[in-house]
């Protein structure tokens, strides 16, 4: 190792030195030696004084002889590193000791240099240092310059996710969170009636203009009882309160005057004035609030009426006869047989399959028609019955990965992960099979349903020791954490399809893919866009630099590899 005596005294000249030694000859031929490298070197005379001055000062380097009196050097070390376990000691000693040097290294030392001092020992040893304590401190500063950078990047994916683009209204996803704060939410969605004829007439922008203007008539309307107002879709909006008691008859009074306002509302479009008409479906204290609300919506709607309250009159069984019907079909299927994994071929941008993802289908009896889970999913994850279709398509993922030697992505959800006897199976079998973990990525749909963090922590941190990568699947969907994401550090992010099927039509859409395409990319972490649909939508994602597509552009799911 050749010594760089300039570079040395650069990177020494601002760190705090500790020097221990209780020979003052010694001290005083180190201290002329060191004066040629620190700027800012405390001295103590011995092991108790060094540690003192270690509690009432940050150092970067320590710098000890063992032999001393009240406290040796190694004792003093011990006593550091229950407070500091990553601050640099270097050793000083004339006892050329096995066992001293094995308690030094125990302890953390960074090196043990023998006295007296060979001069050029002592430089390459200070050099190897110094050079680690630099490194640190680049990494330190780049996470800092790297986390600045996220927060200005989530700052503004905030008001992309919170604030509706087209309107002054909150967003979708900012209702979501904000009805969870309710403990009796009114929920009131209001609907422009026939708004797509206003599109095809007009055209899309002056159907945005259309959808703006609305949401200012909205929001003003809305201040008069102090609701919140939200656009959730097209043009689906949304106003919440939190319901007070004898408030039916306001409620009443309120609602009538907004259609009486709206009757007389315009809007000037060029040299034309329209008037536009809505539908109105209410929810008040209900356990489902805007599904309640969409029910009396969709009531009101067939009915032909302004508006409708949610009622246990109106809400239909047929819901829960599905239920009923889904749940004896999901437990026909298990029992025939009939859960089938399909797998679906994931490409590079030359369109190459680097990977094939499994999905879930259940077999229709005495049918090849298969059924998506869509139908099925959510009533199977209310009963027992989720259990066995996850552990079905899961397994024969794995078989098919070790019998082939393709690599697949198998889906997991928060209640998969928490089933410890199953994930236990699972690294059982994965262990059967040196290099099938490097076969498997596993992707974990990022939600807010998540309960303890820790527990998906523990298990990506099991596996991915293995060799398991992983993906976080849906990403932008509504619910995305980054600080999660930073701290997982996931191997693949997937774009959720909602976004990327629009980017070629929605600028909103496109700005809020960059940007998570931009956050992954300097965390070192894959890209995979879902709902690839179309060669416009696959050239846009690849001037954005993605790194893998996905969807019915490139490949079906089928039962068997492509």
């Amino acid at each position: 190792m050749q010594i760089d005596i300039k570079k040395l005294k650069k990177m020494t000249k601002d760190l705090k030195l500790l020097y221990v030694e209780d020979d003052e000859m010694a001290r005083k031929s180190m201290l002329e030696m060191l004066g040629n490298f620190f700027s800012n070197v405390s001295v103590a005379v011995n092991g108790q004084d060094g540690l003192e001055k270690f509690q009432t000062t940050a150092f970067d380097l320590v710098l000890t002889d063992i032999n001393m009196p009240r406290m040796t050097g190694l004792e003093m070390l011990s006593e550091i590193r229950k407070v500091d376990r990553g601050l640099p000691v270097l050793i000083l000693s004339a006892y050329n000791d096995a066992e001293l040097f094995l308690n030094a290294l125990k302890l953390g030392s960074s090196d043990y240099i023998l006295k007296p001092l060979e001069h050029n020992q002592f430089l390459m040893a200070l050099q190897k240092v110094v050079e680690q304590i630099d490194l640190k401190k680049q990494i330190k500063n780049y996470q800092k310059e790297l986390e600045e950078e996220v927060t200005l990047r989530t700052q503004e994916l905030y008001e992309k996710l919170y604030f509706d683009d087209i309107t002054p209204l909150s967003s979708r996803y900012s209702f979501f969170e904000d009805v969870k704060k309710y403990e009796k939410p009114t929920v009131i969605i209001i609907d422009i009636d026939e708004f797509k004829l206003f599109n095809e007439i007009y055209g899309i922008a002056t159907g945005n203009l259309i959808l703006e203007k609305f949401g200012e008539f909205i929001l003003n309307f809305a201040e008069i009882r102090n609701f919140k107002a939200y656009r959730i879709s097209a043009d689906e909006f949304v106003l919440l309160e939190e319901y007070k008691e004898n408030d039916l008859e306001d409620y009443q009074e309120y609602i009538t005057s907004f259609f009486e306002e709206l009757s007389h509302y315009k809007i000037n479009i060029g040299n034309d004035f329209i008037t536009l008409e809505a539908t109105m479906g209410i929810s008040i204290h209900q356990d489902n609030p805007l599904g309640c609300a969409k029910i009396a919506f969709e009531y009101a709607k067939k009915k032909q009426q302004k508006f409708f309250a949610y009622s246990l009159e109106i809400d239909t069984h047929e819901e829960k006869k599905d239920i009923l019907v889904w749940k004896d079909t999901i437990k026909a299927a298990i029992e025939d047989k009939r859960v089938v994994p399909v797998y679906q071929g994931i490409v590079d941008a030359s369109g190459k399959v680097v990977k094939y993802e499994t999905l879930m289908r259940l077999r229709e009896a005495n049918s090849q028609k298969l059924i998506t889970p869509f139908f099925f999913l959510d009533v199977a994850m209310k009963t027992k019955l989720y259990d066995s279709l996850s552990s079905t398509v899961i397994f024969s993922a794995l078989k098919l990965a070790q019998e082939t030697g393709v690599v697949l992505s198998v889906n997991f959800t928060f209640r998969d992960i928490q089933n410890k006897q199953f994930i236990h199976s699972i690294a059982t079998f994965i262990n059967a099979y040196e290099g099938l973990a490097t076969q498997l990525v596993f992707e974990i749909t990022e939600s807010e349903s998540f309960e303890n963090y820790d527990i998906v922590k523990d298990f990506i941190k099991r596996f991915r020791a293995k060799g398991v990568r992983f993906a976080i699947d849906d990403f932008g969907s509504g619910f995305s954490n980054f600080e999660y994401i930073l701290e997982i550090k996931p191997d693949y992010l997937k774009i959720d399809g909602s976004l990327v099927k629009n980017i070629d039509t929605d600028e909103s859409s496109y700005i809020l893919v960059k940007a998570i395409i931009g956050f992954s990319h300097k965390l070192g972490i894959k890209v995979i866009a879902e709902f690839v649909h179309n060669e416009k939508v696959f050239s846009l994602l690849k001037e954005l630099h993605v790194d893998e597509y996905q969807g019915f552009y490139f490949y079906e799911p089928l039962e068997h590899l492509s």
